[in-house]
């Protein structure tokens, strides 16, 4: 149906309501004597239906013509809107206004940013606010790729990179932007937790397929009483201890000697969780793990805790209901990687036959 046709219809009901209002208060002002107990309870359930179809119509506007961002999960109609709008990708269905090309340019130094949704820049409305597109800027001699798509994990990235190297894709500095959630798709509770998310949409009735409002309501309204939804982050500490940690550390080795199989050099960069960051952080020990895991491996590595530690969730994420990282958050990593790849990560050359 169409958007206008349904707004238009969501703007009756006041009128219809207000209309019925009316009448009803005409015809009481007619009738003599004492007004009837029924015909109060008439009165005020119609002067509560009439304020509650206004109160439902002025919140379907705000959400529908004003409120614009998104969600952690992607879950809503807003944020949906929120990606037709701002949303574009190039031939490698990667988010970006850039064609990449399989080969190095001559002269040029390739760095291929590997990633999820902090990567894409879920929640950036415009791709120049995101540390990828900052650090194009700033190094003109660069050749910036990111090759990143929403709710990639680690074996998304191998999988992916595998892809394009089959293609042809040409590797000299290839940075994995790691999210400590990246170990999540070795745990089935993520993966039910999606499906969840995804059937939970495909069987919504016509009021929340139609309405904004009442889609966000009701997805607000699932994230508190889903234990799931509100607070997944538990059953992901869970990963890095025990068997899972251990299969983690060997497919982060196995991306490893992937880039250095076709002449590449890996390096990461590690974001915290954002929205959990104070004085008692709760995930300093799978930052102490990471590190320890990359000197072993001998991959440099760029730690972003002590970039954001002192600073409050609420200045760092899109918003209370996305955790990802917003215009600010993009802006110190950029100028910290930048440092980071200029000083640390010495450029190598790339591989001599590589296909």
């Amino acid at each position: 149906m169409n958007e206008n046709l349904i707004f238009g219809l969501f703007l009756l009901a006041p009128c219809v309501c207000g209309a019925g209002l009316l009448l009803f208060a005409r015809q009481v002002r007619r009738r003599p004597g004492p007004v009837p107990w029924d015909s109060l309870i008439l009165g005020n359930a119609l002067t509560l239906l009439c304020l509650l179809s206004i109160g439902f119509t002025a919140g379907e506007a705000y959400f529908r013509f004003v409120y614009d961002t998104t969600d952690s999960l992607d879950c809503t109609r807003v944020c949906h809107r929120w990606a037709e709008r701002y949303w574009r990708v190039n031939a490698w269905q990667c988010r970006d206004d850039l064609q990449y090309a399989f080969q190095v340019q001559p002269g040029k130094r390739r760095v291929t940013f590997l990633g999820d949704s902090f990567t894409t820049g879920h929640g950036i409305k415009h791709t120049e606010d995101r540390f990828g597109n900052r650090i194009r800027r700033a190094h003109p001699e660069w050749e910036i790729h990111l090759l990143a798509r929403n709710g990639f994990d680690t074996g998304s990235e191998i999988a992916g990179l595998k892809e394009v190297l089959a293609r042809g894709y040409q590797l000299q500095d290839v940075v994995l932007v790691y999210c400590l959630n990246d170990v999540a798709d070795m745990q089935p509770e993520y993966s039910q937790m999606l499906a969840q998310v995804a059937a939970d949409v495909a069987r919504a009735g016509w009021l929340r397929r139609n309405s904004y409002l009442a889609d966000f309501l009701y997805c607000r309204y699932r994230a508190l009483r889903d234990p799931r939804l509100k607070d997944y982050y538990p059953f992901v500490r869970d990963a890095y201890r025990g068997p899972l940690w251990e299969q983690q550390k060997q497919r982060l080795k196995i991306l490893r000697d992937l880039v250095r199989s076709q002449g590449g050099r890996l390096s990461v960069v590690t974001f915290p969780f954002l929205h959990a960051l104070g004085p008692a952080y709760p995930w300093q020990f799978v930052h102490d793990e990471l590190g320890q895991l990359w000197r072993d491996l001998n991959v440099p590595h760029l730690d972003l805790l002590p970039v954001f530690a002192n600073l409050p969730p609420t200045r760092l994420t899109v918003n209370r209901f996305d955790a990802h990282p917003n215009e600010l958050a993009h802006r110190l990593a950029a100028e910290e990687i930048d440092r980071f790849l200029s000083d640390t990560v010495k450029p190598v050359s790339p591989a001599s036959g590589a296909n």
